[in-house]
């Protein structure tokens, strides 16, 4: 039996190793500056948790664009520089997305370690997803089951074909209709949704656990909702061929898919939509754009048009400037040097990134910099229409301080069918019904979803539906 004295003795020398580790913590001139943060090990893991944006903009405020974070063992390089240092952050062969979400993806989707180290085999398994949307004849395909299904969901036969003034959470409606239209789009008519969509909710509630890595017994509940949605998903592992691979890691490889789509494309399309029936000005343009390009001779609208709309274009990049929510990230794979400006283009200068050190891009950090987007916490539909250049929108062109897909060869393949979804649900529901707000929007649920997809309301969203008498377009629409 271990004595008293021998644990105390322990516990003495262990927290002694991690003071001195802590203590010679250091970063060399060539490298970013390095925040050790106030607690050995640790770091600045826990003022992370707590509040990541206020952290993340002090610190920039501080030390510049780009700056190492200390965080329970790992060095993450916080890089801002949408000058230099973020172009060439997505560019770069040396900087591995696949490799930075490997611990990520075993307790996310259920990976194997074999699993998620087999790069290889994912790279050819987002290879075919990508070939899938970016064909011609399959996107005319899942672009029509979209459709299709949508409608079914909101017609004369559904709940919602009789509504007079029926006070409705436009969330649930937009969650509820979007997640079933796109899956069956996406995996088929024969797609448990039914089955699938209220662990999938209860796993989303819970997501905040899975990413801070909560144990099992923390997270009972998340575990439980997360293998259901496993069970009914390696029904369809056949999809994909992996003939050495496990059913079950192949099913959780659907399951990041499904994450990645539905956990972003829903509160997307729900914030388009809601931004614009809580502005009447707005919404009475979006109905007029909406009805200009409907054909009444074929019953079909101008969907190139309307995709390519510049209002509705800019409603919806808005609301991914807003609410998107992500932090691109990329393991450092050699040591490497990036040209970053830390204050201004004018003291760009070489910067040391170690192999094995983490690079990570906020988005909201740049999406909400004042000094390129005023007033950057308020919806502004029109803030990406061309007239608003140097007004709603200073320091030229956007494209580098815009980044709500991420970039490179990385770039999310599922941005076209996003805005698609978003597009389809705002035409057929402002075209079927009236939608009147009876309280301000929410604001977007913050705490525990940060870097992890596109923001949630943090409360319900009422309005008042109704069925309307005169439809905007030829009801057969």
């Amino acid at each position: 039996m271990f004595s008293l004295e021998f644990f105390a003795t322990a516990i003495a020398v262990t927290g002694g190793c991690l003071i001195l580790q802590h203590i010679l913590l250091s970063a060399t001139q060539d490298e970013p500056p390095l925040v050790k943060g106030p607690i050995p090990f640790l770091g600045s893991a826990l003022a992370f948790i707590r509040n990541p944006q206020n952290l993340l903009v002090g610190l920039q405020e501080k030390y510049g664009r780009v700056f190492t974070i200390y965080m329970a063992g790992d060095r993450v390089t916080v890089l801002t520089d949408t000058t230099f240092g973020i172009p060439q952050a997505f560019s770069k062969r040396s900087l591995s997305f696949l490799h930075f979400q490997i611990s990520f993806s075993q307790i996310i989707f259920g990976f194997t370690k074999s699993f998620a180290m087999n790069l290889e085999l994912q790279r050819k398994l987002l290879h075919k997803i990508s070939s899938v949307l970016g064909s011609k004849p399959l996107s005319a395909d899942i672009t029509e089951t979209l459709k299709t299904t949508y409608l079914s969901l909101i017609d004369d036969s559904s709940r919602y074909g009789r509504c007079e003034g029926e006070v409705i959470d436009l969330y649930d409606f937009c969650r509820r209709n979007m997640f079933y239209a796109s899956a069956r789009a996406l995996f088929g008519p024969e797609f448990s949704v039914d089955k699938i969509y209220r662990p999938f909710v209860l796993f989303e509630e819970h997501f905040p656990k899975f990413a801070r890595g909560y144990p099992r017994f923390l997270n009972r509940e998340g575990y439980r909702a997360q293998k259901e949605v496993l069970d009914e998903l390696g029904f369809f592992s056949w999809i994909l061929l992996a003939s050495n691979n496990s059913s079950a890691d192949i099913a959780g490889f659907f399951f990041s898919i499904l994450v990645g789509s539905k956990s972003n494309s829903v509160p997307g399309a729900f914030w388009v939509l809601s931004n614009i029936v809580a502005d009447a000005e707005l919404k009475a343009e979006i109905e007029a754009i909406i009805a200009k390009h409907y054909d009444a001779e074929t019953g079909e609208f101008d969907w190139t048009a309307l995709l390519q709309d510049p209002l509705i274009t800019s409603c919806f990049k808005e609301t991914m400037r807003l609410h998107g929510n992500i932090m691109p990230g990329r393991k450092v794979m050699e040591d490497m040097t990036l040209k970053v400006a830390s204050r201004s283009k004018d003291d760009a200068r070489d910067v040391l990134f170690r192999k094995g050190s983490s690079i990570v891009m906020p988005a909201n950090v740049i999406h909400w910099n004042p000094d390129v987007y005023p007033d950057p916490m308020k919806w502004i539909g029109k803030r990406f229409l061309e007239e608003s250049q140097g007004v709603l929108i200073q320091g030229g062109s956007t494209a580098r301080a815009y980044i709500p897909w991420g970039g490179g060869a990385d770039m999310c393949p599922g941005r076209h069918l996003a805005l698609l979804e978003a597009v389809i649900q705002l035409v057929y529901t402002l075209v079927r019904f009236d939608i009147e707000p009876i309280e301000l929007l929410p604001a977007p649920l913050l705490e525990g979803r940060y870097i992890t997809g596109m923001f949630k309301p943090e409360k319900s969203y009422r309005v008042k539906f109704t069925r309307r008498k005169m439809p905007l377009v030829p009801v057969s629409a």
